[in-house]
């Protein structure tokens, strides 16, 4: 079995950039692009092929570059955030056709300058699967997680692993950087070590402003709808080097005060995005 062979101790990391080029902001208020850096190692344990828990550590930044003069609804924008996260992702088997997968984790996303704790999210995503053949896995899942400004934020998730022909395959993605619920993914294996994906998602991300210069700002948020063309490249098992490109669509930045309230709102044009990642588990 390849996996006693490895060992049950597994490591891992994750990392890498992806661009969104600059796009105008709503109302002439200005253009911004956002660089946005992340490296994620990981420790697992595996008992077998079905059965594993994870240690995982995140942490990246995203630096927003707005034109001169740019504004946000008519405010100040905001400059470098960060974010960090630790997870623990489980996977077990409870009943032979069934997977079950769970992922704890505690987050925080900040605009440098302001506390970790001002930022701090917990929650979980969790989803079971079902082995109806060789070639499908199906379930349900969903995700939860407490909100910035009060409250929480749960939504849907359909886990899929669909082998539809030899190539040709659906799967559950994951972001490729800061973000919370999976996206779905078409995958095209060209041969053992090239494989073309069309991957779609939304992605919304919540953070703690800084608030020294406006008092009344409490959080800000990014949220888009990327469609993403991406070709990996895999020298050996369990590693691979993806480059991505693609567009941001039904982008929008917000601010809210303190207490969650909507003070500013930016709408933004269709952004092209551009990146190159990388994972490896050994």
């Amino acid at each position: 079995d390849n996996q006693q062979q490895r060992g049950p101790w597994v490591k891992g990391l994750a990392g890498g950039t992806v661009q969104q080029l600059a796009t105008d902001l709503d109302s002439g208020d200005g253009n911004v692009s956002v660089s946005r850096f992340f490296i994620q190692p990981s420790l697992g344990y595996a008992w077998d092929r079905r059965t594993s828990v994870s240690l995982s550590l995140g942490a990246g930044l995203s630096d927003y570059d707005f034109s001169g003069g740019a504004k946000v609804g008519g405010t100040k924008p905001w400059g470098t955030v960060h974010d960090f996260s630790v997870s623990l992702p489980i996977r077990f088997s409870p009943i032979e056709p069934a997977t079950v997968i769970a992922i704890p984790s505690v987050r925080s996303y900040v605009e440098e300058g302001a506390s970790l704790d001002d930022g701090r999210t917990e929650g979980i995503i969790a989803a079971a699967g079902w082995k109806f053949s060789d070639s499908l896995t199906l379930g349900p899942g969903f995700g939860w997680f407490s909100e910035l400004g009060g409250g929480t934020n749960a939504f849907p998730i359909i886990l899929v692993d669909w082998k539809i022909t030899d190539k040709l395959s659906l799967t559950t993605g994951r972001g490729l950087a800061a973000s919370q619920g999976p996206g779905l993914t078409l995958n095209d294996q060209l041969d053992s070590n090239w494989q073309m994906g069309l991957t779609g998602r939304v992605e919304k991300t919540r953070f703690a402003l800084d608030g020294d210069t406006e008092p009344a700002d409490g959080f800000g948020e990014d949220k888009s709808l990327p469609l993403l063309l991406t070709l990996s490249y895999s020298p050996w098992p369990r590693t691979s080097v993806t480059a991505l490109v693609g567009a941001e669509f039904e982008g929008s930045l917000r601010k809210e005060d303190a207490r969650g309230k909507v003070i500013a709102r930016s709408d933004l044009d269709t952004a092209a995005v551009i990146g190159l990642v990388f994972t490896s588990r050994l």
